[in-house]
């Protein structure tokens, strides 16, 4: 398994301004803990290796 996700203040920050977001500094700690856990979760679901036979869903457009 990988390492634990640190994410910080500044990453939150930078990030935020990416996608216009303005987030007060008293709330970039608690934005930065969920974060970690959002980015651990992903590389989780990254990590889970698939058996060669497995096929996606198929999709239905109405």
């Amino acid at each position: 398994m990988s390492e634990p996700v640190r994410v910080t203040d500044a990453d939150v920050e930078r990030l935020a301004a990416q996608v216009g977001l303005t987030i007060a500094p008293e709330s970039r700690a608690a934005v930065a803990q969920h974060l970690a856990g959002l980015l651990a979760a992903v590389l989780l679901l990254d990590e889970f290796a698939l058996p060669e036979p497995i096929e996606p869903a198929p999709r239905f457009d109405p």
